[in-house]
């Protein structure tokens, strides 16, 4: 049996499927950080990006931080006193990868608001892309669009007509934001009609006030970005048996959305030799059919297998929920006036950086168990066999 990891060919497809969308490349071992504005921030109240990240690619052993911070613009991001500037964040966590994330505040200014953001926001992109902030290679970055703003029934936020001349801002600065993204050689990761899509079929609203999303919105804008950079779509496994009469199946964990989903697991499998394939997991079967259905995909639903890998996932999103909470305390210490304000000098000195290094550490062994949860440990087998 030819022995191939379904779930890395997988990543090698949905990546290259991308191409086109972001040249942004995700390496082993990356330390991603979020920088920008409330939406970007409220992504940790959830783990579902973070989550559905580290399942996508668990071979990368990925790593994220989250520095985004309220209100802040390209070029308007006030903090307390001695705070640091981002970049000092941005060094300490070791940034790889920075994902950007602005337009939204700025697009309340209108059209009028539209030169300075594009010049706030060129001068950012060209600065954050000559830092250092690993200590060895320029950091590689994308530019996230902001999303649209949700009508919600009457009496309910703004009226139908104020949220379309909202989103008309909106949309202008997301345009925007490509033009200076392709100006300075940034990827651009569009995520505007994505959301505007979730927002369409969604059976709810998807936000709490038409602007800020709840827990179901983020789940599906999470989607929406991972999509954006090049993770196969949740549930979903697409291999090439390279012609070979069967191979090993390496499945993903399954993170669980607001409503318990994903309940099943989708594989294709193409260029099967001719005849009848199963899919085993140990001595149980879990489905069987032709080359050409496998090439087609088969669900594999509401079976322990499933049911182990959407627990493992549930286990995988509680960790990152742990770790975002204990980095957030560490980073937006609520005592920062005894850490590096007004009084750290005679009295924070003394008692607050071993706390630091250790809230770091405690950090640090999260992100290991993180990327430990995000192999499924599970091995399936598809072999041919008789009818």
């Amino acid at each position: 049996m030819k022995k191939l990891s379904a779930l890395l060919l997988a990543i090698v497809a949905a990546g290259a499927s991308a191409t086109g969308a972001s040249t942004l490349e995700l390496r082993h071992g990356d330390r991603l950080c979020l920088v920008g504005n409330t939406f970007a921030e409220r992504f940790q109240l959830f783990g579902y990006f973070e989550s559905g990240l580290l399942a996508a690619f668990p071979d990368l052993e990925l790593s994220v931080r989250n520095l985004a911070w309220s209100a802040d613009e390209a070029a308007l991001r006030p903090r307390p006193l001695d705070f640091g500037a981002v970049d000092r964040h941005l060094e300490a966590q070791g940034a790889d990868v920075v994902l950007l994330f602005y337009g939204a505040n700025e697009s309340f200014a209108g059209n009028e608001g539209l030169p300075a953001f594009r010049n706030d926001l060129g001068r950012l992109l060209r600065h954050v892309s000559k830092q250092l902030y690993n200590g060895s290679e320029p950091a590689r970055i994308a530019l996230v669009s902001p999303i649209p703003q949700q009508a919600l029934p009457s009496g309910r936020g703004l009226g139908a007509e104020a949220v379309e001349r909202r989103n008309a801002d909106l949309r202008l600065y997301a345009e925007a934001a490509e033009a200076v993204a392709a100006e300075n050689g940034v990827p651009f990761l569009d995520i505007f009609d994505g959301v505007a899509a979730a927002f369409t079929g969604a059976p709810a609203p998807l936000t709490v006030n038409g602007l800020h999303l709840n827990e179901a919105g983020y789940w599906h804008a999470s989607r929406v970005l991972l999509d954006a950079l090049g993770a196969s779509a949740p549930g979903t496994v697409v291999a090439s048996a390279e012609g070979g009469a069967g191979l090993e199946i390496r499945p993903p964990v399954l993170p669980p959305g607001p409503h318990g989903k994903p309940d099943r697991l989708r594989i294709s499998v193409g260029d099967l030799a001719p005849g009848y394939y199963a899919l085993r997991r140990g001595d149980q079967t879990l489905a069987a059919a032709s080359d050409a259905d496998w090439a087609e995909g088969l669900d594999i639903q509401a079976t322990p297998a499933i049911t182990a890998l959407v627990e493992a996932g549930d286990g995988l999103r509680r960790v990152v929920l742990r770790k975002s909470r204990l980095f957030f305390d560490r980073y937006r210490a609520v005592n920062g006036y005894y850490i590096y304000g007004g009084r750290k000098e005679p009295f924070g000195v003394h008692s607050f950086p071993p706390e630091m290094v250790r809230f770091d550490e405690l950090v640090g062994e999260l992100d290991d168990e993180a990327g430990d949860l995000a192999w499924s440990g599970e091995t399936w087998r598809l072999e041919r066999v008789d009818r």
